[in-house]
C-alpha cells in the first residue's frame, strides 16, 4: 500500500513539473525573443509535456472521489496535448518548407502561387488548432466540476476553471473557423494557462496531502 501511495505521489510530482514547464514554454516565447531552436521546442513539444500535467494530477484530483468529471476530464486533457503536438508539427513543417520553396522561386507568379498554398493549408492549421483547443476547455470544465468540493482546491478553483474554459470555448465557437483574435476578439489562452499556473502551484503546495 505504501509503495503504490509513493507511486501516486510521484506521479502528481511529475504532472505538476510537467504542468509548470508548460506555463512556462508558452508564456516566455510571448514575453522575451528566444534563439530559434529553444522556440521551435518551447512549440512542438509543450503537447507531451500536457498529456503528462493532466495524467500526473490524476491521482491528486481522484484521491478523495473518482468521479465521471475527474476521468473523463483527463481524458480530454491528454487528448489535447497529442492534438496540440500534431498542430505544432503540422504548422511548423508548413511554414518550413513553403517559405523555403518561395525563397527558392525566381518570379512574383511562382511566389505569389505559393503564398495561395500556405494560405490554403493554415486552414487544415486552424482545425487542427481549433480541435485541441475544444478538448482543453472542456478538460477545465470537468475538471472544474470535479474540484468544486476537492479539500484541497474547491470553489475559487473551481469558479475560476468555469470562467475561463467557458469562456474560451465559447468564444472559439461563435468565431469559428475563424480564431477569435482575427475576429476582432481577444484571445482567452493566456487566461487559461493562468489558471492552470494556479492549479499546479497549489498542488505542489499541498502534495504532503497525498501521504494523508
Amino acid at each position: 500500500m505504501r509503495n503504490d501511495n509513493n507511486l501516486r505521489k510521484s506521479l502528481v510530482k511529475t504532472g505538476v513539473v510537467a504542468g509548470i514547464a508548460v506555463v512556462v514554454m508558452y508564456i516566455t516565447p510571448k514575453l522575451l525573443p528566444l534563439p530559434h531552436f529553444l522556440s521551435n521546442a518551447f512549440f512542438i513539444y509543450q503537447g507531451p509535456l500536457l498529456l503528462v500535467t493532466f495524467i500526473g494530477l490524476y491521482p491528486f484530483l481522484s484521491k478523495e472521489n473518482i468521479s465521471i468529471p475527474v476521468i473523463l476530464g483527463t481524458i480530454f486533457g491528454a487528448i489535447a496535448g497529442v492534438c496540440r503536438m500534431m498542430f505544432s508539427v503540422v504548422q511548423m513543417n508548413n511554414l518550413i518548407y513553403i517559405r523555403r520553396y518561395m525563397s527558392g522561386t525566381e518570379t512574383p507568379e511562382a511566389k505569389q502561387i505559393w503564398q495561395n498554398i500556405l494560405s490554403g493549408v493554415f486552414t487544415v492549421q486552424n482545425g487542427l488548432n481549433y480541435v485541441m483547443d475544444f478538448f482543453l476547455d472542456w478538460a477545465i470544465l470537468l475538471l472544474s466540476i470535479a474540484i468544486w468540493r476537492h479539500p484541497k482546491l474547491g470553489k475559487i478553483f473551481s469558479v475560476f476553471g468555469f470562467i475561463v474554459g467557458g469562456l474560451h470555448f465559447l468564444m472559439k465557437a461563435h468565431t469559428f473557423p475563424e480564431p477569435p483574435a482575427e475576429a476582432g476578439l481577444f484571445d482567452a489562452g493566456p487566461l487559461v494557462s493562468i489558471w492552470a499556473a494556479f492549479v499546479v502551484i497549489w498542488v505542489l503546495r499541498n502534495i504532503s496531502w497525498m501521504d494523508e
